[in-house]
């Protein structure tokens, strides 16, 4: 028991310096509409709740509670509502990704992977902690990106999506 309680510092200590959502600060501001890249150091869950709540800091691919974040019939409805295009969503929800641990920025969960080799072809995913509301970022160049908001016409811009790790 001694042995553990003196490794506790020291593995906080590891974990702040790999930049981990336990190392990161409480999130601040209101939903980001246009998928605009959020601000660095914004990541964690603070008091925030909601069924999508325990995936942060997890990768999508990680299961909790019996589902992987993409195959959570939460986020893959928020998901269908957003994207009308089969072919983006049907990419967009595959569990076979390189990704990022989700994090928690400006009161939603943000998702983001990319094809394994490729990360050209990449998508985001934010969606609120109750999962009733997700706007969708889509690239397949690395250039130019489509965004997706249900009730909304997609949008085209220039650059790539913003990613879970702020990158």
């Amino acid at each position: 028991m001694k042995q553990l309680k003196s490794a506790v510092p020291a593995l906080t200590i590891i974990l702040a310096a790999c930049g981990t959502p336990a190392a990161q600060t409480p999130a601040n501001g209101t939903a980001n509409a246009n998928l605009a890249t959020p601000a660095a150091g914004n990541t964690t869950a603070s008091a925030s709740t909601g069924a999508l709540s325990p995936y942060v800091g997890r990768l999508p691919s990680d299961d909790v509670a019996g589902a992987t974040f993409v195959a959570n019939p939460l986020v893959r409805s928020a998901v269908e509502a957003a994207v009308p295009d089969a072919e983006v969503r049907r990419w967009v929800l595959r569990g076979d990704v390189t990704s990022n641990p989700i994090v928690m920025r400006e009161g939603r969960l943000f998702a983001s992977g990319c094809e394994s080799h490729n990360c050209g072809r990449h998508w985001t995913i934010q969606i609120d902690p109750a999962g009733t509301a997700a706007e969708v970022c889509y690239s397949t160049d690395g250039s130019a990106s489509q965004h997706y908001t249900a009730g909304r016409a997609a949008q085209r811009r220039d650059g790539l999506c913003p990613r879970s790790d702020g990158q």
